[in-house]
């Protein structure tokens, strides 16, 4: 059998909780950084395995020489 915790006041001085949200927004920031690493690592080696590198400048560019070709060819 489960028994129910509610909270209903916690009694901590201002300066403290002050204190405590900026430990865990600077913890946030960290666990974020190292999420995003582990994204960028992932998407490197599905793009390793698929035999393709990521160049999202000459994606870019090569679009944009269409555009200037298919749109300028005045």
């Amino acid at each position: 059998m489960q028994e129910e915790v509610k909270v209903v006041s916690v009694k901590m001085p201002f300066w403290n909780m002050v204190w405590f949200i900026i430990k865990w927004t600077l913890a946030s920031i960290v666990a974020l950084a190292i999420l995003a690493l582990l994204f960028v690592i992932l998407l490197a080696v599905i793009s390793m395995i698929m035999g393709e590198s990521v160049d999202f400048g000459h994606t870019v560019n090569h679009y944009s020489s269409q555009f200037h070709s298919h749109y300028h060819s005045n």
